[in-house]
């Protein structure tokens, strides 16, 4: 779990697409360990240190590029189809799950995920007089599919807290290749976010409009297009190297809020990483 710089990240692919990276996680996952499809779940726990570097949007920034070192946390637990996947280098990386459906080409999971890092004035003294936005905590579905080296995944979830009563939705497509050690993967992806949701994070109601400096603003729904390519290495069998850019922009977007202070309709980041693993 990465913590300044999920923040840093998440703020900057919010209008993106809240769910994509957390979806993506278990396909980078298995593409970056080159794992068979349909193989027994691996339970695994590793700690490390990243570093990242890019430009994004930002509701605390008031200039587009960032660059941090932050403590990384990826891991996984199953037992008998449940599941609890914890992946750092996802916007929400952590995922509750229980695998319902498993065949030769195709699983389905039904999905608990936390997304939306919540927002208030403790985040910056700009929001005073904001009304503090919540964690979501979606409930949906994901399957997943293997076609000729290729791995596909469709998702959805919907909102059960009450919060924002929002649905998101994403298409992932991920391959990878093998050379000598080295494991190249890559990953295309599309996600939704309907009104409901980025309403919730990124709107100004009126009564907020009076009583603060920003302007009113309702959030649209947000349809986004992203991408990602990175290489894993073994440096020996207890660490392990990685190196991952992200790109992210919104194809269907109006969410020019003023909560933002650096505003831009699309992110990328370049990260490296080493963990142990355990």
């Amino acid at each position: 779990m990465k913590f300044n710089l999920a923040k840093q990240v998440s703020l900057a692919l919010v209008t993106l697409g809240f769910a994509t990276s957390s979806i993506a996680a278990d396909i980078s996952h298995s593409l970056r360990n080159n794992t068979e499809f349909n193989s027994a779940p691996e339970n695994y726990f590793e700690i490390g240190l990243a570093a990242i570097a890019g430009k994004g949007s930002s509701f605390t920034r008031d200039d587009e590029d960032f660059s941090d070192f932050e403590v990384l946390v990826n891991g996984s637990y199953n037992w008998r189809g449940f599941f609890i996947d914890l992946y750092g280098e996802s916007h929400t990386p952590l995922v509750f799950g229980y695998n319902a459906y498993d065949s030769k080409n195709w699983s389905f999971d039904v999905v608990l995920i936390p997304t939306g890092n919540g927002m208030g004035e403790e985040l910056d003294d700009r929001f005073i007089g904001i009304n503090e936005r919540h964690v979501s905590v979606m409930l949906g579905g994901r399957a997943t599919g293997y076609f000729a080296g290729n791995t596909l995944q469709l998702s959805m979830q919907h909102d059960i807290t009450g919060n924002s009563s929002g649905t998101s939705a994403s298409v992932l497509v991920g391959r990878n290749w093998q050379y000598r050690n080295w494991n190249f993967h890559g990953m295309l992806g599309l996600n939704y976010n309907d009104e409901k949701l980025v309403d919730y994070y990124l709107g100004v109601s009126e009564e907020e409009a009076a009583r603060t400096d920003f302007t009113a603003f309702t959030g649209k729904s947000v349809l986004g297009f992203t991408a990602e390519a990175g290489v894993t290495y073994p440096i020996n069998e207890d660490w392990v190297f990685r190196a991952t850019t992200r790109y992210g922009s919104a194809i269907d977007n109006d969410s020019d809020s003023p909560l933002f202070l650096t505003d831009r309709d699309n992110a990328m980041s370049v990260s490296t990483s080493i963990s142990y693993v355990f």
